[in-house]
C-alpha cells in the first residue's frame, strides 16, 4: 500500500466517524421518537458533532481541494473530473452550516418540524458523505499510477499534515 492510499484510508477512517454519528442522530429523531425535548436532551453531542464536522472533515476538503483536486486535473488535462467532487464538497458545507444553525440557535429547534429538518439534514449529509467518500477512494489508483513519487510524496505532506492538525 502506498503512503497516498495509508493516509487517505486513515483521513477517510476518521472521516467516517462522523458519517456514523450522523447516522445515530437520525435514528434518534425517526417518526417515533421525533420531538423537540429530545433533541434538546442531545444538544452538547449535537454541539459536538458539528465541532468535529467544521474542525475535521471541512479543513479534509480544504487539504483536497487545495493539493488533490488540481493534481486530478492536472492529469486528466483539465477535463474537469473533479467538478462534481467539488459541487459535492459546497453542498457538504453548506448541510454542516444547516447543523450549525440546529446546534447553536435554541429556536432552531423548538418545534417538531424543525426537528424533522434536522433529521432530512443528517440523512442527506450521511448519504453525501457516503457516496463522496467511496468516489474519492476511486481517484486513488489513477494517482498510484500517473504520479512520480516525488509528487506522490507531496500530495502526502498535504494530507498528513492535516491529519497533525486534527488530532
Amino acid at each position: 500500500m502506498s503512503d497516498l492510499t495509508r493516509v487517505s484510508h486513515e483521513h477517510h477512517q476518521r472521516l467516517r466517524q462522523y458519517v456514523e454519528k450522523l447516522d445515530e442522530l437520525a435514528e434518534c429523531m425517526n417518526p417515533d421518537c421525533l420531538d423537540s425535548g429530545r433533541l434538546r436532551d442531545r444538544l452538547p453531542q449535537l454541539q459536538e458533532l458539528h465541532r468535529g464536522l467544521t474542525e475535521v472533515l471541512v479543513p479534509h476538503m480544504d487539504a483536497v481541494e487545495f493539493a488533490v483536486y488540481p493534481t486530478i486535473e492536472r492529469l486528466a488535462n483539465g477535463s474537469g473530473k473533479t467538478a462534481p467532487l467539488a459541487m459535492e464538497h459546497v453542498e457538504i458545507r453548506r448541510l454542516i452550516d444547516r447543523i450549525g444553525i440546529f446546534a447553536h440557535d435554541s429556536e432552531a429547534h423548538s418545534d417538531r418540524g424543525a426537528v424533522l429538518g434536522l433529521h432530512r439534514v443528517a440523512l442527506r449529509l450521511s448519504a453525501l458523505l457516503k457516496a463522496h467518500l467511496a468516489e474519492e477512494e476511486l481517484s486513488l489508483p489513477i494517482l498510484e499510477h500517473r504520479l512520480t513519487p516525488a509528487q506522490e510524496a507531496v500530495l502526502v505532506r498535504a494530507l498528513d499534515h492535516l491529519a497533525s492538525a486534527a488530532i
